[in-house]
């Protein structure tokens, strides 16, 4: 205890560090790795505008900032009918978008199939801005990419500073482009670069901590575009906070905006320790914190695993999906999550299920806790892909023969949805086998509570078993999750979320924007903030609804 009280005093005195000297890199992996050897404690490391590619990793060990002149954003979608061409395209935006401005130049891409197949953002128009009044956009357009006539796009901002990820790694998501170790000495910071992927590499950027509890990495004002690789951000710590961030992938069911996975022995104290959900996050040391981004056709924008505690929260989640991992396909499963203040959205275009992204549920937990309050949660319904289920809950180890405790046949499985850690949580010993040896665990009746979410979907829970039973033990799933029991549909008992935004945010540095304004613009910050109090909230794209292809 005498260790963690210490490097709880190191992270807040890492919040009144001055900074340090800025070192100018020419931006290849090669120049900032050599700039970070020269670096001290509290200096910066920048990169200038341009494209650079990457093919050997980097690593930061410092509590150093790396810094590019401006990510860009997507800023909001439009549902126009338009064909692909240069000279002046008008389009209908879905809501209204603060900040555009006349002269700003702006990137229109195609959305992606709903199955896959055609180019998503290959398909584009880019030009300057020559209106835009209410929900009218008129776009001088002088660049193209793809061709043909689209109903489905986004709207982009344009990035200063892209680094293309052509680092192949060892296919592995532990393997990174960019290795973020956190650093004893204070935060360490990430801000105003574009990642741009390719098919096959490695991911973008990776989080490691030698301890449980270390000063965090911070990451904002980034723009990640996945395209089958991955993930954007890997992380074997809940030392992390993102936020003001773009995730975008063509739906390529493959990859992922974030994994957590703690697997290290610094890690697995987790499932032996008090929840920290919500006020209980003394400093907000203990949990990942991911806050006003936005994700954008993820089958899985994130995946929860191995004791991670990841907070989900003022986020807009546009066609976009959460999955987990229990103790099921990995050894240990994830041990809490807290999803709330979020805007969940799905666009349903009828039967066209070449437009329509085949978004399968919101939220899906297979282990755990957590408490699901206070998002916008539309019906996953559509005459192309049927009616998906919002919240679903599975505990798959009763018919799959894999992970640390496969083929279980007693209530409760061990760190099953529902279950924790706490006072009178009671130990039993479990060896594996080879696959992963000792895996002694606790049981201990820590529900996932869920309340007050809004939209056609609302607090809708359904559970998603598994057909097949290879181990044939006809185990049901309804008697491993019962409402009233494993998941309650109220208010956690004394649940306090957490300060918003996260303390950490005032210590960070402004990243570098030289172009437009974007919606992490300090006035729009303050906007929200102004907006704390309110149950329901209206975001930077509107008001939420379940959109259709007449919104």
């Amino acid at each position: 205890m005498k260790t963690i009280a210490t490097v709880l005093s190191l992270l807040l005195l890492a919040t009144l560090c001055a900074q340090g000297a800025i070192h100018g890199s020419n931006g290849s992996a090669s120049d900032v790795q050599a700039k970070h050897k020269e670096a001290s404690n509290g200096d910066t490391i920048t990169l200038p505008a341009g494209t650079f590619t990457w093919s050997t990793p980097v690593t930061i060990s410092k509590a150093i900032r790396l810094q590019g002149q401006g990510s860009g954003r997507i800023i909001g979608n439009t549902k126009s009918q338009v064909t692909i061409g240069t000279g002046s395209k008008t389009f209908t935006t879905t809501r209204v978008i603060p900040g555009i401005v006349a002269g700003q130049t702006l990137r229109i891409a195609k959305m992606p199939k709903g199955s896959g197949g055609i180019p998503a953002r290959e398909n584009y128009m880019e030009g300057t801005v020559t209106s835009y009044s209410g929900t009218t956009l008129v776009l001088n357009v002088t660049n193209i990419g793809g061709s043909g006539t689209w109903t489905f796009w986004w709207i982009a901002t344009q990035p200063a500073t892209t680094i293309i990820n052509n680092y192949h790694g060892n296919g592995n998501t532990s393997d990174p482009m960019l290795r973020l170790n956190c650093a004893l000495s204070g935060n360490s910071e990430l801000s105003g670069i574009r990642f741009l992927g390719s098919p096959s590499t490695s991911s973008f950027v990776g989080i490691f901590a030698s301890a449980y509890i270390m000063p965090k990495v911070l990451i904002h004002d980034c723009w990640f575009e996945n395209n089958g690789n991955l993930t954007a951000i890997y992380s074997n710590t809940n030392q992390g906070l993102v936020w003001n961030c773009s995730f975008d992938d063509p739906f390529t069911l493959a990859a992922s905006a974030f994994s957590w996975k703690e697997e290290s022995s610094a890690s697995f104290s987790s499932w032996s320790a008090n929840s920290t959900m919500g006020a209980a996050d003394t400093n907000g040391a203990t949990n990942f914190y991911v806050e006003d981004c936005d994700f954008h056709a993820y089958l899985n924008w994130g995946d929860t695993d191995s004791n991670s505690r990841v907070v989900a929260r003022h986020n807009v989640f546009d066609n976009s999906g959460l999955s987990s991992h229990g103790a099921d396909t990995g050894p240990i499963g994830l041990r809490h999550v807290e999803l709330y203040d979020n805007e969940l959205i799905f666009d349903n275009f009828g039967c066209d299920a070449n437009t329509t992204l085949n978004v399968n549920w919101f939220f899906w937990m297979r282990g755990g806790t957590g408490v699901i309050t206070d998002n916008i949660l539309p019906a996953i319904s559509s005459c192309s892909w049927g009616n998906k289920g919002n919240i679903l809950f599975s505990v798959l180890n009763i018919r799959i023969n894999t992970g640390g405790y496969p083929c279980w046949t007693k209530y409760p499985a061990p760190h099953q949805l529902g279950q924790g850690y706490g006072p009178g949580a009671v130990s039993y010993a479990h060896y594996s086998g080879s696959n992963y040896g000792r895996l002694n665990y606790y049981t201990y009746l820590e529900p996932v509570y869920i309340w007050s979410n809004s939209g056609t979907g609302g607090n809708q829970v359904g559970l998603n078993a598994e057909s097949a039973d290879p181990c044939g033990n006809n185990q049901l799933l309804s008697n491993y999750i019962q409402a009233g029991r494993d998941y309650k549909l109220e208010p956690k008992p004394g649940y306090v979320k957490y300060t918003y935004p996260h303390p950490l945010r005032s210590s960070a540095s402004p990243s570098r924007q030289t172009v437009g304004p974007t919606p992490s613009s300090q006035h729009d910050l303050n906007k929200r903030n102004e907006r704390k109090a309110k149950k329901i909230k209206t975001w930077k794209w509107g008001r939420a609804k379940e959109n259709s292809v007449n919104d």
